[in-house]
């Protein structure tokens, strides 16, 4: 399936994964329910969309089929209904139940309606019941299309009735083009990339909110010779909650709250610390104290996965940020003294 424009098909950025879902969709041959699994939350996303949109196009492409695929791309297709979380955790079932009934009515055009819920993981145990009901006898023409990071948390009578697409982490190459597409400067897209792991959805976080410089801020403050990581500490705290009244604020879709949004932050910015601390242990160039040896930097990545871990037991951020920051000043300091 292709646009009826020149523009190649949004699929084809995901590589083997998306020209196998290409000839999916060329073949007409649909399966009632997919599970597309990977580490990258938004990417995923993403290419549902693109896979919906593919769906509902016109078969053959005629006039409409531009109008369809830009309308699902854009999640505002009629025959498109996407689920998120209502409630801070879950997907309740007062939230999917009046989907799942929607699911047995005609489309509103065209021969199909796509049913996109993400995250799958979130359903309630008595929706995902419900959900397994809808597929015993599958609606004509409805296809259900679940999204996951944590495929393990799905239990086997969901994955066994789906078709299962993992998508591997994205390359830098591809990163690259998508942040650069987003309208990035290059050094933004060069650190973010860096320090994304293959994830989109990490990457564009990086760049749009400048963890990099706060990283940055971090470790100045460590190399500082006055004993100010309380100080900074303070100051880097006060910008991540900055930074996460504006994501509440800006999430319209999901109800994470303020303080979780500080918590996810931190949590990137440890691992933007962690990928440097790995660079400087292989002898690569990085952004951590020339003075912070081999040994020293595997000590941080030790410390700073702890810290990481510290985070999601709900150890408050602005202790997790004064011992990050310690231990760095710790290493940097034992290091010159030798």
């Amino acid at each position: 399936m292709t646009s009826s424009t020149d523009e190649p098909h949004p699929l084809e950025a995901y590589g083997r994964v998306g020209r196998m879902l290409l000839r999916t969709l060329a073949s007409q041959r649909l399966s009632p329910s997919y599970l597309f699994e990977g580490a990258a939350g938004a990417a995923l996303h993403e290419a549902a969309r693109a896979f919906a949109a593919g769906i509902l196009a016109a078969t053959p492409p005629g006039p409409g089929d531009a109008r369809a695929m830009r309308l699902a791309l854009a999640g505002t297709h009629p025959d498109l209904h996407e689920l998120r979380k209502d409630k801070a955790t879950v997907i309740s079932v007062a939230a999917l139940t009046p989907v799942l009934e929607r699911a047995h009515s005609t489309p509103l055009e065209g021969e199909h309606q796509v049913f996109l819920v993400d995250p799958a993981e979130a359903m309630e145990a008595a929706g995902i019941a419900r959900y397994l009901k809808s597929l015993e006898e599958p609606p004509p023409g409805t296809v259900f299309l679940l999204v996951t990071t944590r495929a393990e948390r799905l239990p086997d009578t969901v994955l066994s009735r789906c078709r299962r697409v993992r998508f591997p982490p994205l390359t830098a190459e591809v990163l690259v083009q998508r942040l650069q597409a987003d309208g990035y400067e290059a050094g933004a897209v060069r650190r973010s990339v860096r320090a994304a792991g293959g994830s989109l959805e990490r990457a564009r976080r990086f760049a749009e909110h400048d963890l990099h410089g706060l990283a940055t801020v971090m470790i100045d403050a460590a190399q500082d010779r006055q004993p100010g990581v309380g100080h900074a500490s303070e100051g880097a705290l006060a910008r991540l909650e900055q930074l996460a009244a504006a994501c509440a604020e800006a999430d319209t879709v999901e109800t994470n709250t303020k303080r979780q949004h500080v918590r996810a932050l931190l949590s990137d910015v440890l691992r933007i610390l962690t990928v440097e601390a790995r660079e400087c242990a292989a002898g690569r160039e990085s952004e951590l104290p020339a003075s912070v040896g081999c040994e020293a930097a595997l000590e941080l990545i030790r410390a700073w996965g702890r810290l990481d871990a510290a985070i999601a037991s709900n150890v408050t951020p602005a202790a997790v940020l004064i011992e990050a920051m310690g231990v760095l000043r710790r290493a940097s300091v034992r290091q010159v003294s030798r």
